[in-house]
């Protein structure tokens, strides 16, 4: 009932300071690998939310390791819009001590963070994997008549506006009154 208690209260002040703030809320990061470096068949994978739960486990000191999926290995094909992170962060809770790990590179996700815990009686670990610093890219198709193929351009930028919405005027055009 505590833990309920404690959960139920850690969303409204969440979701309180989203709005007091004005800020945008960092998103949570699916398909994050967390596993146990002592027992790596203790393991949990983050869900849409890029929440983990690792249960049952014994008192004692641990490692984390957390690792997230290379653009290869993931199988989701994408829409028009993309939404990439600038940056990441873990924050693990359960244990005897909070733990966080901020600012990191997808590179370094990548390639897998180690997180020192203490677990206590409880024997649960829960934690979650943010994206921060989030930038909105738009696929630019293929310009006609050129031999540059399309690509993704960060929303805003120049080169992300459309070239169909840019209106060729010739000369003509221009010596030619309406009628």
């Amino acid at each position: 009932m505590k833990n309920i208690t404690r959960g139920i209260l850690f969303c409204v002040v969440a979701f309180a300071a989203s709005f007091s703030y004005g800020g945008q809320e960092p998103s949570g990061v699916a398909a994050v690998n967390v596993a146990l470096k002592q027992n790596p068949k203790k393991k949990a994978v983050t869900d849409a939310q890029g929440n983990f739960v690792l249960s049952a486990l014994p008192a004692g000191s641990y490692t984390l390791f957390v690792w997230g999926p290379s653009a290869k290995d993931l199988h989701e094909t994408t829409g028009s819009v993309m939404i990439v992170a600038t940056s990441y962060s873990i924050k693990v809770e359960g244990a005897k001590r909070s733990a966080n790990q901020n600012n990191l590179s997808s590179d370094k996700l990548i390639a897998g963070v180690d997180i020192p815990i203490e677990v206590g009686p409880s024997g649960n670990v829960r934690g979650r994997v943010l994206a921060e610093g989030l930038k909105k890219f738009v696929w630019v198709p293929r310009m006609p008549n050129t031999n540059l193929p399309g690509h993704w351009a960060e929303e805003g930028s120049a080169e992300a506006v459309p070239s169909h919405n840019v209106t060729e005027i010739k000369r003509k055009d221009m010596l030619t009154p309406n009628r």
